[in-house]
């Protein structure tokens, strides 16, 4: 029985041991490297990431490890390109666990880790030992204090023994007490640092783990060569968003504007000295485009209102039809956008957000078929636009938590600085220009800084500016001029049912400035649709509005008011610059003038 027994392992080991150890022989005969980030293409949300390897290959089929590939990495975008005769066949992706974590800066953080905690665990058995000494002390306490009761029941008490047994014993007290309050602050400090060192770690490690993940080439050559292999996939939890510096500097009527970068990279992976680029575009690694479903329509007894008012609750049961159907219209076109770069992976998605699409067009009403369409315009207008930037030099972006800035283009424009005051908004007159991007470089929607004569004047905004556009900046409040607003007179009188008001204002600009400076004054009368029921008409201004084309083109027909002014030095008082118009309102005497809501489209 037991040679049968024997056998039977011997048979087991030839036929499952002996394969086994081959193919661990095997795979550790498979070379191993890291290769090299060479190029690193930023999108919003996810990255592209090349890796450079050189190899020496051998005459026929070469398998070669890669390792160290990141947390976030998305295993499904990997894939290689070889040079000279060096032949990509196939390269796969896979994970197993490791003992230590693959970083070495991980490793130095694990590593102090494990030092805390066995100074933890030292602290302990100190305060463990400290309390063992404490409680023999007290045991012994116990004991003379007993010996001491028999001996004063007999008589025999030897009071300076006693009080040379109550010092020992209240120095040992004392002496436990400091020890065990250093113990206990050492180990407080201890974990505090354990703490602050596991956050270290988390936030170095990104959620990596003990894991290495590795990408296994298979290529053939011709011939024994050495070649280079550009490795590339999609990591994720890698951003970027454009913030602006804009140094204005009037007397010589420019601004120069510092495009920047701010970039957040978490993948896990360290950047160091690769060719950056930042792209609006979408990483698409899709091969086949989506299959269109037919849409299948019937009629429902639900009713759409004919006129339906502005965010009033659609019909149930019809998608993206609630609510504020522009903004609906706004999250599908979103929605879409997003999934248009997963072609046939997202069919069912795409077919889902064109039903929804086709579905507000059948069933909303005019107003709300215009405010959709506005909506989507100004979406178009800032999520339309794909550009990219490759940076110059070699730039190192090391994964963490914190943002990183990265400059991306310095561009002079030439500016016309004016003063704008809005005294129906605010008493306040500010500084703005109006610059001309002369450069090759898109400006993409950001927040700016905004500096006047190297003085920080505020934050603003920069909208999308392309190539040979013009656009305006704010530079903060200029407080030597200003602007007040006035109500003269109102008169009312009433012709047949209508009543007519005439308002008369008056608008005084005073400037403390040593020379004569720009102004561009706004203010606004009310503005109706011409088949209204309310006529408005401007009867008399002094001085005359701007001839400006772009305001006479944009602004005027909406009731909006320009004046462009050259105000004298000094101008102050009764040598104040004074502007003044009337209009009149005529409408319904039984009715009362309201505001049309702001969200109705005209």
């Amino acid at each position: 029985m037991t040679g049968s027994v024997l056998q039977q392992a011997v048979v087991i080991f030839l036929v499952l041991g002996i394969p086994a150890m081959a193919q661990a022989q095997d795979a550790a005969d498979v070379p191993s490297l890291q290769g090299q980030v060479t190029e690193v293409t930023v999108y919003r949300g996810q990255t592209l990431v090349t890796r450079t390897i050189e190899l020496e290959l051998q005459p026929g089929y070469n398998e070669f490890v890669v390792t160290g590939l990141p947390v976030r990495i998305v295993p499904e975008s990997l894939f290689a390109q070889g040079s000279g005769t060096a032949t990509v066949l196939s390269v796969r992706y896979r994970e197993h666990a490791v003992r230590q974590d693959v970083r070495e800066e991980i490793r130095q953080v694990d590593e102090h880790i494990a030092k805390v905690q066995r100074d933890i665990y030292h602290a302990d058995r100190d305060r463990q030992n400290s309390e063992n000494v404490f409680n023999f002390y007290m045991a012994l306490g116990k004991w003379a204090v007993d010996a001491t009761n028999v001996d004063l029941n007999r008589s025999i008490v030897q009071a300076d023994m006693v009080r040379k047994i109550a010092d020992y014993l209240e120095g040992k007290s004392v002496q436990w007490h400091q020890n065990n309050v250093r113990l206990e602050d050492a180990k407080a400090d201890l974990e505090k640092e354990l703490g602050f060192l596991q956050r270290k770690r988390e936030e170095l490690a990104g959620g990596q783990g003990r894991t290495e993940r590795q990408a296994v080439l298979f290529i053939s050559a011709d011939e024994k060569a050495a070649a280079q292999v550009r490795l590339h996939y999609l990591v994720n939890e890698a951003n970027w968003q454009p913030q602006y510096n804009l140094r204005g500097d009037p007397a010589a009527g420019g601004v120069l504007v510092e495009y920047n970068a701010v970039v957040n990279q978490t993948s896990g992976e360290d950047w160091k000295g690769v060719a950056l680029s930042l792209s609006t575009a979408e990483p698409f690694m899709v091969a086949s485009p989506p299959t269109l479903d037919p849409l299948h329509v019937m009629l429902s007894s639900v009713q759409m209102p004919q006129q339906a008012e502005p965010n009033q609750q659609a019909a149930p049961g019809v998608p993206g039809l609630g609510g504020d159907v522009g903004e609906n219209a706004r999250q599908l076109q979103m929605s879409r956008k997003t999934q248009s770069g997963k072609g046939k992976m997202a069919e069912s998605d795409l077919n889902a957000i064109a039903m929804g699409n086709q579905l507000l067009e059948l069933n909303v009403d005019g107003y709300q078929l215009k405010r959709i369409q506005q909506q989507l315009e100004e979406t178009a207008q800032v999520e339309g636009v794909s550009v990219s930037y490759r940076l110059p030099g070699r730039l190192s972006l090391p994964s963490r938590s914190d943002q990183q800035l990265v400059t991306i283009a310095a561009v002079s424009a030439p500016a016309e600085f004016t003063l704008v005051a809005t005294p129906i908004l605010t008493d306040y007159v500010y500084l703005q220009a109006d610059l001309l991007n002369q450069s090759e470089t898109v400006l993409l929607p950001g927040p700016a800084s905004m500096f006047r004569n190297g003085e920080f004047a505020g934050r603003g905004q920069v909208a999308l500016v392309t190539t040979g556009e013009r656009f305006t900046a704010g530079f903060g409040i200029d407080s030597q001029v200003q602007a007040s607003r006035e109500l003269v007179k109102k008169t009312t009188r009433v012709q047949g049912g209508n009543k007519i008001d005439t308002y008369d204002y008056r608008i005084t600009v005073a400037s403390y400035k040593g020379q004569p400076v720009k102004l561009r004054l706004l203010d606004r009368i009310p503005y109706t649709e011409a088949d209204s029921t309310i006529k408005v008409e401007l009867v008399s201004t002094g001085p005359e509005l701007s001839g400006d084309r772009e305001y006479q083109r944009t602004g005027r027909d909406k009731g909006v008011l320009r004046w462009d002014l050259e105000l004298p030095a000094n101008s102050t008082g009764e040598n104040a610059t004074v502007v003044t118009y009337s209009y009149t309102m005529e409408y319904d005497r039984n009715m009362v003038v309201q505001p049309r809501p702001v969200n109705v489209p005209q």
